[in-house]
């Protein structure tokens, strides 16, 4: 081999161990700048409830982010049917205030393994992207699994702490029209119904929640599959001193329209951030 051959070998050794050097110091400090980041709100997480999908939250987020300009949808957080989290998006270093929507592809998953998934997500919220508080946003059986998830975990330091929940129409007490049983089946719709023992657990367990924790439940009077009543038990779960509720009154509003609502677009946004 010539010497001119050699060190062109030499040279572009040497550039590749830089280039190697290089991209590990930078995924190190990325690392490092995420866990010590600090946000001026809270990120907002968006939970779905059964048989949820993408499409469950896309048109408050997109409301919210768009029309209002309240924030920014910074992450899509999809856990596969085998527990996996999916990630797509980042958190860009200007942000003020994010939101990140969680998207179960078993959408008729049991409360326990449901929440379960949700725990990883908040695991890997906090020590991938060093967020250390949050808010929730939850629908339907997505604000059950919610409360579950920090009624379970509320305590534990490997999370991040909740700030505020909202709940929009979630069946604290189950839904009560045997007809809706008799077209939704799943793990999920046995938990779903009154005094099902997933239901009975989360009541034991309710002294449990996050003591500081603001809570806002959400009801509709035109809401077909879960009650008032229902709804709006949440009440016996928290303090007085952080608990408020709403109900909207235009009965044109169905279960699946209340996230699809200005007006309680509008309540989220007073409650959560004073908007």
């Amino acid at each position: 081999m010539s010497k001119n051959r050699k060190k062109m070998v030499c040279l572009l050794m040497l550039l590749l161990l830089l280039a190697y050097i290089s991209f590990h110091l930078s995924n190190h400090s990325e690392l490092v700048r995420s866990e010590n980041r600090t946000y001026t709100d809270p990120p907002t997480v968006f939970v779905h409830g059964y048989k949820g999908t993408y499409n469950s939250f896309n048109g408050m987020l997109n409301r919210f982010e768009y029309d209002y300009q309240w924030g920014h949808r910074a992450l899509i957080c999809k856990v596969t049917k085998n527990g996996n989290i999916l990630v797509h998006g980042h958190i860009p270093y200007d942000a003020h205030r994010m939101f990140i929507q969680v998207i179960f592809e078993n959408n008729r998953a049991s409360f326990q393994e449901t929440s379960h998934w949700l725990s990883e997500v908040m695991h890997l919220l906090k020590e991938q992207y060093g967020i250390q508080n949050i808010n929730i946003v939850g629908h339907s059986m997505g604000g059950i699994i919610s409360t579950k998830f920090f009624l379970e975990h509320g305590h534990q330091l490997s999370y991040p702490k909740l700030e505020k929940l909202v709940t929009i129409g979630s069946p604290f007490r189950g839904i009560e029209q045997t007809s809706y049983f008799k077209v939704n089946s799943g793990r999920a719709a046995i938990d779903l119904k009154p005094g099902s023992k997933a239901l009975q657990k989360l009541w034991e367990e309710s002294k449990h929640f996050p003591p500081e924790a603001k809570v806002l439940a959400i009801a509709g009077k035109g809401d077909q599959v879960v009650s008032i009543q229902s709804a709006l038990s949440l009440r016996k779960m928290i303090p007085p001193k952080n608990y408020q509720e709403k109900i909207v009154e235009n009965r044109q509003v169905t279960h699946s329209g209340l996230h699809e609502n200005r007006e309680v677009d509008h309540l989220i946004g007073t409650f959560l951030w004073n908007e």
